[in-house]
Formats: C-alpha cells, sequence, structure tokens
C-alpha cells in the first residue's frame, strides 16, 4: 500500500460543458487530505468510473429531477474502487479494497457503511466498477425485474458494448433469447457477435440502419433494452411486437443537450405507436435495486470466474485524463467499459 501523497488532486469544472464537453471545461486542482472522523475511513482511488450518468451530473439542466448538480470547483462525483489508508470504523481495516462513491479525486472520507466489499477472487478490481459494479446491477435489475423476457423472445439493446449493454446482452442469451444489439463501429459489432454471443449486431452509424434493424428483427421486438435514445429509440419502437416492453435505462444520446431538439412535436407519434401496439414501458433507475446486490454477485460474479462472461475495458490512465476519457465515452471512441486507473500499484 502506498504511502498518502502531500496533496490531494481533484478533477474538477472550470466552466458547464455546452454541448459534447470539451477537455478545458476540466481542470485539476489541489486541495488538503481530508481529515476522518469516527465511523470514517480514508482512501485512494485505484480505478474512476466514467459512465453517461456523470454527463447528467455536470449539466444544470439535465441533472433536474435526476441528481444535484456538481458545483463548479468541486470534484466530479462517480463510483470508485478505492484502497483504505486510515480507517476509524470497526469494521474496516486499512489495506481493504472497497467500493463508494468518492468523485474523481485522489482521496475521499467516506463513512465506512456507505462503503461495499469488493471481492478480488470474483474477478479484477476494475470490473467491480462494471460487469460488477453500478452498471452491471442496473442490467441484472432491468432483465431480471422488467423485461421479463422469455425463451426465443427477441431483445434489443442498445449501447450494446457499453458498461450496461454488455451485461443485458450476456443475461438475455443466458435466459434463452435472441438478441440484436447496435453499437457504434462495425468492430465493435463483430466484437459483440463473436466473443459476446449476440445473435447479431448493427452499426448505427452505418447508412442503412433503419433497414438493417427491420432485417434483423423480421418477427419484432419482444423487449427493448434502451440506453441510447434518439434514431436508434425510434428504430426499435418501429419494429415493436404487440404486447412488448421497452424498459427506458439511459438516454445517451440525448446527455449533451440542454434543451430539447428544435423540430415537430413527436409524442403524438410517440403515444399513438405505444397505445396501438399495447406497450408496457418502464422506467429503470438502479437506486430501486440495491438489495438484488447479494444475488447479483452470487450470479454474474460466479459465471465471470467461471469464465462463462466475458468483460472488456477502454481503460485510460491518469487522474489528469479523466475528462478526456468522458468525451471518448459519450462520441463512441472507447471500446468496453471505460474506467480511469489512478494508482500505477493497483493489482492487476
Amino acid at each position: 500500500m502506498s504511502a498518502v501523497n502531500a496533496v490531494n488532486r481533484q478533477m474538477t469544472l472550470r466552466r458547464y460543458p455546452d454541448g459534447v464537453p470539451r477537455e478545458d471545461d476540466f481542470a485539476v486542482i489541489e486541495s488538503a487530505i481530508p481529515e476522518i472522523a469516527d465511523g470514517e475511513v480514508l482512501c485512494r482511488a485505484i480505478y474512476l468510473t466514467v459512465d453517461p450518468y456523470i454527463r447528467v451530473h455536470i449539466s444544470p439542466s439535465m441533472s433536474i429531477g435526476y441528481a444535484p448538480t456538481t458545483p463548479l470547483g468541486a470534484p466530479i462525483p462517480g463510483e470508485a474502487v478505492l484502497q483504505v489508508v486510515r480507517s476509524r470504523h470497526a469494521k474496516i481495516r486499512e489495506g481493504d479494497y472497497v467500493a463508494g462513491f468518492g468523485g474523481w479525486q485522489d482521496y475521499c472520507a467516506l463513512h465506512g457503511d456507505a462503503l461495499r466489499a469488493v471481492d478480488l477472487s470474483l474477478a479484477p478490481l476494475s470490473a467491480h466498477l462494471g460487469s460488477l459494479g453500478m452498471p452491471g446491477l442496473t442490467a441484472y435489475a432491468g432483465m431480471r425485474k422488467l423485461a421479463d423476457a422469455k425463451l426465443g423472445e427477441t431483445v434489443f439493446v442498445s449501447a450494446a458494448l457499453g458498461g450496461v449493454g454488455a451485461v443485458a446482452g450476456q443475461l438475455a442469451k443466458l435466459q434463452g433469447c435472441r438478441v440484436v444489439g447496435v453499437s457504434s463501429s462495425a468492430e465493435k459489432c463483430r466484437y459483440a457477435v463473436d466473443e459476446l454471443g449476440y445473435d447479431a449486431c448493427l452499426d448505427r452509424t452505418a447508412p442503412d440502419f433503419l433497414g438493417q434493424v427491420a432485417a434483423a428483427c423480421p418477427g419484432g421486438i419482444d423487449v427493448n433494452f434502451e440506453n441510447a435514445g434518439g434514431e436508434v429509440f425510434w428504430a426499435a419502437l418501429q419494429n415493436m411486437k404487440a404486447y412488448g416492453r421497452v424498459i427506458i435505462c439511459g438516454l445517451v444520446s440525448g446527455y449533451n443537450d440542454d434543451a430539447p431538439p428544435p423540430g415537430p412535436d413527436l409524442s403524438p407519434n410517440l403515444l399513438r405507436t405505444i397505445a396501438l401496439g399495447r406497450l408496457v414501458v418502464k422506467g429503470l433507475m438502479v437506486a430501486d435495486y440495491w438489495d438484488l446486490r447479494p444475488a447479483f454477485l452470487q450470479e454474474v460474479g460466479g459465471m465471470i470466474r467461471e469464465g462463462r462472461f466475458k468483460t472488456r475495458e477502454y481503460v485510460v490512465t491518469g487522474l489528469e485524463n479523466a475528462g478526456r476519457a468522458m468525451i471518448d465515452m459519450l462520441e463512441g471512441r472507447n471500446f468496453g467499459k471505460t474506467v480511469v486507473r489512478i494508482t500505477d500499484d493497483a493489482p492487476l
């Protein structure tokens, strides 16, 4: 375990992004190492997560009704895999590996009850921010509790290689479903089919994308696990089977917009399609399903340990590059779950 450095570096915002963030929207500042009170632990970050929900936290308009807006100059929020360097909590020891919402910074002081233990016997540390972290639990809750997917049904998964999508797609395959994914390049789509077992994967940047969706789902879509929004959502909606289920998990295509896009009101088309198709539309918030974590870790963690469940990561090194990692994710340049490695001595 490394000694505590003299200062705490924090990745903050100079200004709120206008559209896709730019690297100069972010700034690294230095602050004092936080002190800890009874019940708290001081942790150093090993890996930070970079997920679409963080973009919502740094938008004054998008965060309304979802989460508090990150103040300028404050650490950008997000979950991290951490190592305990000092503890004043009876059940947590120095050197333990834990996960919690420490934000984008080298060190954080958190109450021990807000942390979860990291089981290295299941998967490497970074996986506890992806397949075994909040994204994985989100996918697990959506597929196990909301989708009601049955053997032989067609499940459509947008952002198919992201932290949520890759888990949702593999879970659907394990349930005996036919899985059609959507991603942002032909290379990613080949990986989804060849490595993750998807029955088909469609490149959303292809000029004939709408036709590809209809061709890949000739009998219609039973479950749309929606992570993207925008044209991908409308393409799926036009191909839903009667009595199909739409699980609204994320809308990453719109997270850089501070206002609804200009144009005609499409709500009549949306509502008519839902009504005529007798579709069931459900919103998914992982905060409603923390109680599923033990079953989730046992099932998905066991499959990862046995090599029956695959993970892929897009790893960026250095706190100073976390902003760049977010931009890559939002623009589709990542290949797998995006994480930022902060220390150079994390166990592999």
